[in-house]
């Protein structure tokens, strides 16, 4: 069984349940939608199973007014060229006949929508149906959560590199008489010569006592 965690650092929490459902049902590929906050997309955030088409793993934004719905789509035959599903990667690839397509709900809100996708045009037993249906709620409470978790260590990081150029910029300024926009044009400077992000060229700056960087000169 093959999984991928793609853009969402968040997914290995997710995976294991994907590939549980699929082992279940004998379904052949599970692909987890998230809903983009105030963005009119929604992103794949990971799957199991078969891979979608591989071109579009770098472009992997598909409009949400296809995948926002509240109630789930059953299709047990010529999904692939269903409208709904007929453009979504993993079916441009697999063009798979059968989909239990079910939106995951976190707080009474639709954060995404999960595809449980078959290679064979058949119809699901009532018990393995309903198991699908039951994973709205734990599907969706831990893409909920791993995407806000993932959204606050973003956040983290973003202080914590501002707080590196702050000093960076302080020791430049104290050591050389700059300006604090002498100091970050410096910085920026060298990031953009050497293409090394800014906090990292921060970090020289640091390690060098504030002494203005060689190769910026």
């Amino acid at each position: 069984m093959q999984a991928t965690t793609l853009p969402f650092a968040g997914s290995h929490a997710i995976v294991p349940l994907l590939e549980l459902a699929l082992a279940q049902t004998n379904g052949q590929g599970a692909y987890i939608y998230r809903f983009e906050p105030n963005e009119p997309f929604a992103t794949l955030a990971t799957w199991a199973g078969l891979t979608p088409a591989e071109s579009d793993w770098q472009n992997l934004k598909t409009p949400g007014h296809i995948l926002q719905r509240t109630t789930a789509v059953v299709l047990y035959e010529q999904a692939f060229g269903d409208w709904r599903f007929e453009n979504l990667p993993e079916f441009r690839k697999n063009r798979f006949p059968g989909v239990v397509s079910i939106p995951l709900q976190d707080g009474g809100e639709v954060v995404g929508i999960a595809n449980f996708c078959r290679a064979r045009a058949m119809a699901l037993p009532p018990r393995e149906l309903s198991f699908l249906l039951s994973l709205s709620l734990p599907l969706g409470a831990l893409l909920n959560g791993e995407a806000v978790r993932e959204r606050l260590e973003r956040a983290t990081q973003l202080l914590a590199d501002r707080k590196v150029l702050e000093r960076a910029k302080g020791l430049l300024q104290a050591n050389l008489g700059w300006s604090e926009e002498d100091a970050y044009l410096h910085i920026r400077r060298l990031s953009r010569q050497s293409r090394i992000p800014m906090r990292d060229i921060a970090r020289e700056v640091i390690e060098a006592g504030g002494e203005a960087l060689p190769h910026g000169q």
